[in-house]
């Protein structure tokens, strides 16, 4: 399974824009990264917040998608706490809270590479029939 959903991500247009790396894959658990460049400043001189968003929702579709069955998200909340900044490592990781054959919860973290909480999200996934793994 753990292949099948590296693979996908992998081919995933917008994650590789992004220059999002898949650092770790476990069975409802996620991790990946992102270097922060200039493109992904905001006019304050901090990483603009879809950035940070966009990190966890990769953590969040890996983690909830890793058991070869389709889920998409239906729901997701974040809260920002600091702002990233140009040049820094931003970790998200991914963590399944509950799990049921239709829906799943889970919980993102966002830190920088100090270990620093820049920010975290609940979302909440629909399991679809298909299998694709």
């Amino acid at each position: 399974m753990k292949e099948a959903i590296v693979e996908r991500v992998s081919k995933d247009p917008y994650a590789r824009f992004l220059g999002i790396e898949i650092d770790r894959v476990g069975e409802g658990e996620a991790e990946v990264s992102i270097s922060i460049t200039e493109n992904m400043m905001n006019f304050h001189g901090a990483t603009n917040g879809g950035v940070l968003f966009s990190l966890a929702d990769v953590a969040f579709a890996i983690a909830s998608n890793s058991y070869g069955q389709t889920a998409v998200g239906i729901n997701v909340h974040m809260n920002y706490m600091r702002a990233g900044m140009l040049g820094d490592k931003i970790i998200a990781t991914a963590s399944e809270e509950s799990k049921n054959p239709k829906l799943g919860l889970y919980r993102m973290i966002v830190r920088n590479e100090a270990g620093e909480l820049l920010a975290t999200a609940d979302g909440m996934v629909y399991r679809k029939k298909e299998i694709f793994a």
